[in-house]
């Protein structure tokens, strides 16, 4: 007698610890569930608010060896961008370190040498971190959505035998962008642009 109400007890220990264990099972699934469903949600506000950047290549009048590059906040989900830095990328192909660096080369040097037509101007010390990145600066819809970011041409590297004239018909561009904007409380939006040039004039660097 006392066997089998022992017995009934260990089974119904087990029964409500496999209970116990389905619900917990439950409850995790859900919750797991719910925290994907939110961010997927996450993922698709992030979405509908990216920013819409407009960004213009212009020449600077009489000055050929120079120009802007003019980034405008044209629209999206948001009325402002707390920082919006531009970072000028090497051209697509080919992987000119494929092989190593040149002699006489440092790292430092290939990380700053631009592959493609232009860089920003060094000596616009405001706008501009260095020869690759600009500064991150706000912009707003409706107040200051815009910024001129001065640039200037690249010329070969100093372990090359390149004229800057053979230099610029070999880049022509596009020039190649990536631009990081920020706003508190949201992720960064990280975008890309392709933006055309306007080729050189004859004689002119």
């Amino acid at each position: 007698m006392n066997l089998t109400i022992t017995l009934i007890a260990l089974f119904a220990t087990v029964a409500a610890a496999v209970a116990a264990l389905g619900s917990w099972k439950a409850a995790a699934t859900a919750n797991k569930t719910t925290a994907q469903l939110a961010a997927i949600e996450r993922d698709r506000r992030h979405e509908e608010l990216t920013p819409l950047l407009q960004v213009a290549f212009l020449r600077t009048a009489n000055a050929p060896g120079y120009a802007d590059l003019r980034v405008m906040l044209t629209g999206g989900g948001l009325e402002r961008l707390d920082e919006v830095a531009v970072t000028i990328l090497d051209e697509a192909l080919p992987d000119h370190w494929a092989h190593g660096l040149p002699q006489g080369v440092t790292e430092a040097e290939a990380a700053a040498f631009v592959w493609g037509p232009w860089q920003f101007n060094t000596g616009a010390a405001e706008q501009v971190a260095n020869n690759r990145q600009s500064k991150p600066r706000p912009l707003t819809l409706g107040g200051r959505n815009a910024d001129n970011l001065p640039m200037v041409r690249t010329k070969p590297g100093h372990w090359m035998t390149d004229t800057d004239e053979a230099w610029q018909r070999a880049h022509p561009g596009p020039l190649r962008l990536r631009l990081t904007c920020h706003c508190v409380g949201y992720k960064p939006w990280t975008l890309f642009q392709d933006v055309p040039v306007q080729p050189p004039r004859p004689g002119f660097s």
